[in-house]
């Protein structure tokens, strides 16, 4: 029986270079490739107890390039992706403004993940943020928790901009496969590498 107070610990997985190829304000679902390992990685965290979630800017909707409906379209499709590989996500989280809408959702901002965490029982201070933009590992940073930066999708290029950051990742890894394995071993101890 499931103790009634018990806060899980959350892995938010970042969308677009992260769990698929990032097409640059991608607009249809036909554009939706994961990446040959994100599955793997969905599981291998789900099996070590993590929820797993997702949280995304899609400022592509204030801008103008692609509608809700087709948002959900594109959802719609990954979801399908990840089931066609035996694998699921616990949630998924969207931001649809830019920086000048001033929001609380947009990362580095932490709205869509107090918003999970009110929704999926989840403790922020035992769980990461994972991704290839500084702002999602900053997302991890201002909730409390652990943030990752990836080297796929934009990472490389986001690499160079670390040196004018204060704050700096937990860890930087070559993708998502690899930052599972890290995050597993962390908390857990055992290496599933």
């Amino acid at each position: 029986m499931a103790r009634k107070n018990f806060k899980s610990p959350c892995v938010f997985l970042d969308r677009d270079g992260t769990l698929i190829h990032d097409n640059n304000y991608l607009s249809s679902p036909e554009q939706v490739k994961l990446y040959s390992y994100s599955a793997a990685a969905i599981n291998k965290l789900h099996k070590a107890g993590f929820k797993v979630i997702v949280t995304t800017n899609q400022s592509g909707i204030a801008r103008g390039k692609f509608a809700l409906k087709t948002l959900s379209l594109i959802h719609k499709r990954f979801f399908s992706l990840l089931k066609e590989q035996g694998s699921k996500i616990d949630g998924l989280y969207f931001c649809p403004h830019i920086d000048e809408d001033k929001c609380n959702c947009r990362k580095p901002k932490i709205g869509m993940v107090l918003q999970a965490a009110r929704e999926h029982n989840i403790d922020l201070k035992n769980s990461f943020v994972v991704g290839d933009i500084l702002r999602d590992y900053m997302t991890g940073v201002n909730m409390g928790g652990k943030g990752i930066l990836l080297l796929s999708g934009h990472g490389k290029k986001q690499v160079k901009l670390l040196k004018k950051e204060k704050t700096k990742p937990f860890a930087i890894c070559r993708n998502l496969l690899t930052a599972a394995n890290l995050i597993i071993k962390t908390m857990t101890g055992d290496d599933f590498a």
